[in-house]
């Protein structure tokens, strides 16, 4: 007989409605009234009493299993059970519920334990090995190499889950074979082949070790008939099962209702078992008005569009009356953000990537470093939080990571350097920070061993940095990790229960990336809030019954969803198996937004004109599922191009409006007058071009550090060659007119400190950048000797000019310059004295371009060295230029400044002018931001909307 199916209308939302059909179902009052029994199908005749506090009855759904879609409605079905049953005054035996990947395992006795998802992979891996390369050809051409193991667990999981689609809808490889061949311009039957006695090799294996294939195990109860159960089945919204769920289901059907959401002039588009009758949704017409739907651009005016649609329910419903559906995850971090900006509480149901938790990026973190050994990899695990604390209960000095920091930055090794030079500051805290995380790391060193082995070790990591300090479950962060420790532990279970013959020889690094792929796709479940307006997946849309619903993301590919490129099973493949194709994946998402259009007082759906990354999206064909007449008009609405294209702001009761300003004032700083004793000669550019960024880099002296340089910067590129030229000028050679002579004594003296400052394994970049360096020593190598041969010789290089050796009087009280000088040359011709400065940019400025702009000084560095240079007791006029030194060789030369005294009178008042601003305490803020200040930019805010042209002490105007 087949199983009882029951028609509920859809025009209440479908949880509520069922759990009213249990009690008409199901309970017993006192004094010997019954609801109908399972065996009738005729409602009783006479209303059921409501409860007033005093026991009425029982609702004894003990021997009851409950089937729905998942996880959340299986949570609500037992809430409003309660709640009807404490409504009615019945006492309640609640019933097990279950989703369908579980009701299977309830109908048959399993007789041998069953494979975990890693372990049916390595079979199939284990199968794969076993075969020659020649044998695998048709299936893949390049087999991973011996040691590739992610390589291997990839195809042993592509193999996987194909077996477990094609098993789950009654079907194996042999049967696709079978089936494929009547398909015109089928030509994989090689491949199928393959594949069918690949699955035969596999099953077999698992047998051996006495474990179970899940789904194998079910085609197994099914052929043998061995589905049976004594408790009743009832299928709630169960619209899509598979063919091995359907046949289980059949062999105990007369235990079995389904009940169905749809009124009843729609039966006919319904099956035996309540599923869905594909062909009979694809014309199917949807209940949804044009003003239901809006479109909006990108994700952030999806975003607003929800502001909006909340703001139009005008406080008619309460949070946990509201639910935002996001079926597109991606969008789900702009609708929170802009509900928490509008001051609204939210709960995503799917809650936080696994990924992001402290538990999670350690083993990542370790994996990484004890895989590759880049430095690099060393710098992101020491700056892992829980690492920073379990580094300082190690008593390791706090400034270590600044001292990390600055040690890469003079360095930048590619590797941990294995002999540490002996001459930096730094080095100490470095090298007491790596061995502390070697001793950590050191369990999961060694030679490669079964992976079971390596459980342990990682485990102890894990507790060696987490386990430090006791944990409050009821605090976020301390819930996060003990979530994800419990995930991680799980999965080293699983790891230890591998079966000896399958377990591979794996490196430390090896098994932590295993324990990685077992975790992926984990989540931290969020806390439960009813004050919170929930986000949820599409597929748990419908079972949710909150009355009003808004819907986003709504767009082709994503509702419904795509199954593009499948490179076993195409689309008419799949149609004539009876596997999941288009048609029955359309069919279920029509009917969901059927569903949700027929049951909710509120429904608002919004489809994006644009992906986060700038990709043109359309509207989800659901969308136009409608009457002929309201085609064409939706059609013309939907594609229409907007106007304008913004950001809208909301501002309705209830929401706070968005800002205009950013919410982080920019700091003030000390702008009281005061004197000061000396100046650099580079800072009077920095004065000139923002006081503020000047107050910020040199009185406060703020400077940035990282470790994340892929290269030598300007500036040490810059010193690099400073430091060559400079050893250079104290060389005999200096005095050279050939310039091979000069070529050999540079490249010797740059490997010199390339040794020295990089090590042994300096980051690929940094030896192309020293290759580049070499071209032009070459270059400035001929125009030095060409200098040597005019006359003119060197006299003072990388000379430093103190606090007290050069004043520069303004207004009757002197201010001291500093500055290091690069080089003064003296000609022996004619008697006259050059500073000249060396400038390695990538293009080659003369003098003026960069100290003036439209004849007004940007720049006084030169102009000052005339005042340094007293220091060296020379009084009278001195020349001043640049050694240039470009990327473009051809420009390399010697280039002297023709200012004349007026113009350098005029650059010494603006020094003067620089001074007094200084000693006054005006510090204002530039109208942009210079381009040589870019480590302010987060304090300074450039760029960012509603701060462009305000200074730093300005009033808020949202304050005002």
């Amino acid at each position: 007989m087949p199983i009882e199916m029951e028609l509920i209308d859809w025009s209440k939302p479908a949880l509520p409605e069922a759990a009213r059909w249990f009690v008409e179902r199901f309970a017993t009052w006192h004094g010997g009234e019954r609801s109908r029994e399972v065996e009738t199908r005729h409602p009783h005749p006479n209303p059921l009493p409501k409860g007033e506090g005093t026991r009425k009855g029982d609702l004894d759904l003990s021997d009851v299993i409950v089937c729905l879609p998942g996880g959340q409605a299986r949570r609500r079905l037992l809430e409003l059970l309660v709640e009807e049953a404490a409504e009615r005054g019945l006492v309640l035996a609640p019933p097990q519920i279950v989703t369908p990947g579980s009701l299977p395992e309830l109908l048959y006795e399993a007789k041998h334990p069953f494979a975990s998802d890693l372990v049916q992979q390595l079979a199939w891996v284990k199968v794969l090995q076993g075969m020659k390369s020649e044998q695998l050809a048709p299936l893949v051409r390049n087999l991973p190499g011996t040691d590739d193991l992610p390589a291997w667990l990839a195809l042993g999981k592509m193999l996987a889950d194909l077996h477990c689609e094609l098993s789950a809808d009654g079907v194996d490889c042999a049967a696709v074979l079978e089936k494929a061949a009547e398909c015109d311009g089928f030509n994989e039957a090689e491949r199928w082949k393959l594949l069918a006695d690949l699955e035969r090799r596999y099953l077999r294996l698992l047998d051996e070790l006495q474990l179970w294939d899940k789904q194998t195990a079910r085609l197994y109860a099914i052929d043998h008939r061995e589905c049976r159960t004594n408790k009743r089945i009832v299928l709630i919204g169960l619209v899509d099962l598979n063919r091995a769920q359907r046949r289980m289901l059949d062999q105990v059907a007369e235990r079995a209702t389904a009940l169905v959401f749809a009124p009843s002039e729609l039966a006919g588009r319904f099956d035996e078992h309540g599923g869905l009758r594909p062909e009979q949704w694809q014309d199917m017409e949807l209940p949804l008005s044009d003003k239901q739907i809006e479109i909006a651009d990108g994700p952030a005016d999806q975003a607003d569009a929800v502001i909006r649609a909340l703001a139009a329910l005008n406080g008619r419903y309460s949070a946990e009356e509201i639910v935002i559906g996001v079926p597109d995850t991606r969008l789900a971090p702009y609708v929170d953000q802009r509900l928490e900006e509008s001051g609204l509480p939210v709960r995503y149901s799917v809650g936080a990537p696994l990924e992001r938790s402290g538990p999670h990026q350690l083993l990542a973190e370790a994996a990484d470093y004890l895989e590759h050994g880049r430095f690099r990899d060393l710098a992101s695990l020491v700056r892992h939080p829980a690492v920073a604390v379990w580094l300082r209960d190690q008593r390791v000095e706090r400034d270590w990571l600044a001292s990390f920091d600055a040690y890469f930055s003079a360095h930048l090794p590619a590797r941990v350097p294995e002999n540490w030079p002996l001459d930096e500051d730094s080095l100490h805290v470095v090298r007491r920070v790596q061995g502390a995380l070697a001793g950590l790391l050191a369990p999961l060193r060694g030679k490669p061993q079964p992976l079971d082995q390596w459980a342990q070790p990682a485990l102890e990591i894990v507790s060696q940095v987490f386990g430090g300090r006791p944990m409050d479950e009821k605090t976020e962060a301390d819930r996060t990790v003990l979530v994800a420790c419990r995930q991680i532990l799980d999965v080293l279970k699983a790891h230890v229960a591998i079966p000896e013959k399958l377990s591979p020889l794996v490196t430390g690094a090896q098994a932590l990336r295993i324990v990685l792929r077992g975790l992926e796709g984990g989540t931290i479940p969020p806390r439960s809030d009813s004050a919170a307006i929930e986000l949820l997946g599409w597929l748990e849309l419908p079972w949710n019954d909150a009355p009003a619903m808004i819907v986003t993301g709504f767009n082709e590919g994503i509702v419904p969803a795509s199954r593009s490129g499948d490179r076993f099973l195409p689309n008419s493949l799949r149609r004539r198996l009876g596997l999941e194709d288009d048609q029955r994946r359309y069919a279920r998402d029509a009917y969901a937004l059927a569903l949700l259009g027929a049951s909710r007082a509120e429904l608002r759906i919004i489809a994006g004109r644009r992906s986060a990354d700038g990709g043109p999206l359309i509207p989800s064909r659901l969308l136009f599922a409608c009457d002929d007449s309201q085609l064409a008009r939706r059609t013309v609405a939907l594609f229409r191009r907007p106007s304008e294209v913004r950001r809208r702001r909301v501002l309705a009761a209830g929401l706070r409006p968005g800002r205009e300003d950013s919410a982080l004032p920019i700091p003030a700083i000390d702008s009281s007058p005061g004197d000061i004793e000396s100046l650099k000669v580079t800072e009077f550019r920095d004065y000139l071009a923002c006081p503020y960024r000047y107050y910020l880099r040199h009185r406060l002296r703020l400077r940035a550090l990282d470790d994340s340089a892929p290269e030598l910067d300007g500036g040490q590129f810059g010193t690099l060659l400073h430091d060559v030229l400079r050893m250079f000028g104290e060389d005999p050679v200096r005095d050279s007119e050939t310039p091979e002579e000069i070529r050999q004594q540079l490249f010797l003296t740059l490997g010199t400190l390339q040794a020295r400052q990089f090590g042994e394994s300096p980051m690929p970049a940094v030896r192309v950048q020293i290759e580049l360096l070499k071209l032009r020593l070459a270059e400035f190598a001929v125009r030095q000797a060409a200098w040597r041969r005019d006359g003119w010789k060197i006299k003072v290089v990388e000379r430093d000019v103190l606090d007290v050796e050069a004043p520069f009087p303004v207004d009757g009280v002197p201010v001291y310059l500093r500055g290091r000088i690069d080089r003064l040359d003296f000609n022996e011709r004619d008697g006259r004295h050059a500073v000249l400065d060396y400038k390695s940019s990538e293009t080659a400025k003369t003098p003026d371009a960069v100290h003036r702009r439209h004849g007004e000084w940007v720049d006084l560095q030169l102009p000052l060295y005339r005042h340094l240079v007293k220091a060296l007791e020379i009084n009278g006029d001195v020349q001043l230029g640049y050694v240039l030194i470009p990327k473009a060789l051809e420009k390399t030369g010697f280039e002297l400044a023709a200012w004349t005294a007026e113009e350098l009178a005029a650059a010494d008042r603006m020094a003067e002018e620089v001074v007094r601003g200084i000693r006054l305490g005006q510090f204002p803020m530039a109208a942009s931001p210079p381009d040589f200040f870019e480590e302010f930019a987060a304090i300074c805010q450039d760029d960012q909307f509603g701060v462009a042209g305000r200074t730093a002490g300005d009033p808020d105007p949202e304050a005002e």
